[in-house]
């Protein structure tokens, strides 16, 4: 039990200590810095030059693969992705980093625990905002926690399979979202 009080606290206080220092309009992802607004074509010369970029199942996003290994489209050809681009109206809108993954029985109770004490938190409009959210799809149920600033959003996904004969996975992200007006505005993002 304690295990999982000490696990549910380093989560809590790794994304709360998160806060944002600048609003970013410049994002650092693997090394190499984009900017939210650039357009389509800019953005993707970028990522291609350093990253293996492939275009997700949802339309206008790519996935971005550390540049190693054979050409072959498919996560576990490519190992773990960094992040995800997003590009609507032929403009880069949303950058996410990964900022960590992992499968086990203690970390899906540990998440659950967080979960649930954020969802019991009030939230009186205090930076960060904090949501949550459940739902079932398919073959799995997931968990979600927002932690949203003014210039980015920290999320934590719990993907369970239904069956339950496989170990849950836990997504941890950063997201950088172009707010409007900012176009040619950047400000850095360290």
């Amino acid at each position: 039990m304690a295990r999982h009080l000490w696990t549910c606290a380093a989560l809590g206080l790794l994304a709360l200590c998160i806060a944002p220092l600048a609003s970013a309009q410049t994002v650092s992802i693997g090394g190499t810095s984009l900017e939210l607004g650039a357009s389509r074509a800019d953005t993707l010369a970028i990522a291609n030059a350093h990253f293996n970029t492939v275009p997700a199942q949802a339309e206008g996003q790519y996935m971005l693969f550390p540049k190693q290994g054979p050409v072959i489209v498919g996560r576990d050809t490519y190992g773990k992705p960094v992040g995800t681009l997003t590009i609507r109206d032929d403009r880069l809108t949303r950058v996410s980093r990964n900022l960590g993954s992992f499968r086990s029985e203690d970390g899906e109770q540990a998440i659950e625990n967080l979960i649930a004490t954020f969802a019991r938190a009030p939230n009186q409009g205090d930076t960060p905002a904090v949501r949550t959210d459940t739902g079932v799809s398919g073959d799995a149920s997931t968990s979600r926690v927002y932690f949203s600033y003014p210039d980015r959003a920290i999320q934590i996904v719990l993907y369970r399979p239904n069956n339950r004969s496989g170990l849950a996975t836990i997504d941890i992200t950063e997201q950088y979202a172009l707010r409007p007006g900012t176009v040619g505005n950047a400000r850095k993002q360290r």
